[in-house]
């Protein structure tokens, strides 16, 4: 953001202060000036079209020219500059001259890009010419500030990941992507598996809705195509269906370990459906993930009631199966049905036209990190993982393991470097966050709600695997205030915290996604710091060998 007033003390020095006089006068006769030319050009038939393109011209410059009259002079009697009311009028400019002069062919500039300018210079002063009395901070300094969130990435892995949010801020493509459907740019894909607390959506909706308003919507993402338990949900999807045979190692059926991207599978004969209703319906595609194999059945993709695709799942041998169809947009119903025979599906995944953020909540009631490292089959996984394309995938596992000591002391840490490897084996340009548990409380013998022991040594196991497999780390457990921290949830009015001590209420749900986003948010705008450093250091040294 822009620093307020106070933060630029000004010099009364007049001699640094530009000629006013001479800066006004060139303003006010710009709009004649640019009058005369256009009237040159009129004289030959050839530069008409030239012509054209000055009077339309003449209106923003008069305006110019008007706004110096009245602003400029209470501008200059505050100490800033002419140019600096210049810089300020050419951003309005870029915002809005384009799509009133058609003819320029130009952008328009994003107001947003501006702001991810300033961010850069978040803390420092801004120089407009003005002789200040302490100079800029150091961008050194600035990278060297105490972090505010325990969100820890020493090895930088998320810069590939910030890359693409930074492209998205500013508008750019952000990805080839596929021409399929007349999809030109790819989402920012995110995968967060996670336990009970975000089965029902609650810390991943609210870290979606954060990221999306920030780097673009580009669609809700993952969902099942049943309710596996009675409060699973999405923010802004209902489901209703019929008809399935569930499988999951979460409750308690492991089956064969193809369990799709979301952990769950369904097998439906033919007559078994889901619909999927939509809140938001600027949806424009829809993937469904299924299993292929020798005499599978057929499925079909209906929008608002109308067909836009049949799949046959038979294949030569057993694989994973995933296919996009277009939905037009307004469709607030998607609608699958079994058509023939036997289909295995996991899921479907919605998506925009648009650049910007999917988040999809991949939350299982008693998931825990051997679900990743030991329950989903390897090869099965990874053909699911690599067709969603994610770009950072969240491992925010803890709660459940944490009831059993002697798990966590002699199995965790090497269940969660197997579940990190296999997920860097399947998608290795994808970064991986692992995001530590809550706080979990227990009654005392004397009734008081005390932090369970092991909660901290899972917390110190997840941030000890991160560190050495250089991936980034958040520690949920101190950013939401430490040790006792459900007593004080509890004890709050409103609750924060449900009667168990560890499944969030919604606002406290928010909360932790509030913070998830915000350390996030941390460590771009230090990423953008470190960028802005190396550029001009690169800009530096090229003058250096240029010399």
């Amino acid at each position: 953001m822009l620093p307020q007033r106070a933060a630029l003390p000004l010099s009364t020095n007049a001699s640094r202060r530009p000629d006013q006089s001479r800066w006004a006068r060139t303003v006010t006769q710009f709009p004649q000036t640019l009058a005369g030319v256009v009237r040159w050009l009129r004289s030959a038939e050839w530069l008409r079209p030239a012509a054209e393109l000055g009077e339309k011209l003449l209106w923003p410059a008069r305006v110019l020219s008007r706004a110096e009259a009245l602003a400029g002079r209470p501008f200059r009697s505050l100490g800033y500059p002419p140019q600096a009311f210049l810089g300020l009028a050419l951003i309005l400019a870029a915002t809005t001259a384009p799509p009133l002069v058609p003819e320029l062919r130009m952008r328009p500039l994003d107001v947003a890009q501006f702001r991810s300018a300033f961010d850069l210079l978040e803390g420092r002063r801004i120089d407009f010419g003005i002789k200040t009395e302490d100079p800029n901070a150091s961008l050194d300094s600035l990278l060297a500030r105490k972090q505010e969130l325990p969100l820890m990435d020493p090895e930088a892995s998320l810069d590939g990941f910030f890359r693409l949010l930074q492209a998205a801020e500013a508008g750019n493509a952000i990805d080839a992507g596929s021409t399929q459907h007349g999809i030109s740019q790819e989402p920012i894909h995110i995968l967060h598996y996670g336990d009970s607390p975000t089965t029902a959506d609650l810390i991943t909706a609210d870290v979606r809705r954060r990221l999306q308003q920030r780097f673009g919507d580009a669609g809700h993402g993952f969902s099942l195509v049943a309710p596996p338990w009675a409060w699973y949900q999405h923010s802004g999807v209902k489901l209703s269906a019929a008809g399935w045979d569930l499988l999951s190692p979460a409750m308690g059926r492991r089956g064969d370990g193809m369990y799709g991207l979301g952990g769950v599978s369904f097998e439906g004969q033919a007559g078994a459906y889901s619909d999927v209703t939509l809140q938001d319906s600027s949806h424009t595609r829809v993937r469904a993930y299924f299993l292929k194999r020798p005499g599978g059945g057929s499925f079909s993709i209906e929008a608002d009631g109308a067909e836009v695709g049949e799949i046959s799942t038979a294949a030569d041998r057993v694989e994973s199966g995933s296919q996009t169809f277009p939905i037009p947009a307004g469709t607030r119903k998607v609608a699958m049905r079994v058509e023939e025979g036997s289909v295995r599906i996991f899921g479907l995944e919605f998506f925009k036209n648009r650049p910007g953020v999917v988040y999809s909540s991949l939350g299982l009631n008693g998931g825990s990190t051997e679900v990743l490292s030991r329950h989903m089959e390897a090869r099965h996984w990874a053909e699911q993982l690599r067709a969603a394309r994610p770009k950072l995938v969240v491992i925010n596992y803890g709660t459940n393991e944490s009831v059993y000591k002697e798990y966590v002391s002699k199995q965790l840490e090497s269940e969660l470097r197997k579940a990190v490897l296999r997920v860097r084996e399947a998608v290795p340009n994808a970064a991986i966050l692992i995001m530590s548990p809550m706080d979990r409380g227990v009654r005392d013998e004397e009734g008081n709600i005390q932090t369970a022991a092991t909660i901290p040594q899972v917390v110190a196991i997840q941030q000890k695997v991160a560190l050495e497999m250089k991936v980034a780390f958040f520690n949920t457990f101190a950013a939401m205030g430490g040790s006792g921290t459900m007593a004080r949830w509890y004890a709050s009015n409103p609750r924060l915290v449900g009667g168990d001590y560890i499944h969030p209420m919604p606002a406290g749900a928010k909360l932790v996604g509030d913070l998830l986003f915000e350390g996030l948010e941390e460590q771009y705008r230090m990423f953008k710091l470190r960028e802005l450093r190396r550029s001009l250091s690169n800009e530096t040294s090229g003058k250096v060998k240029q010399g």
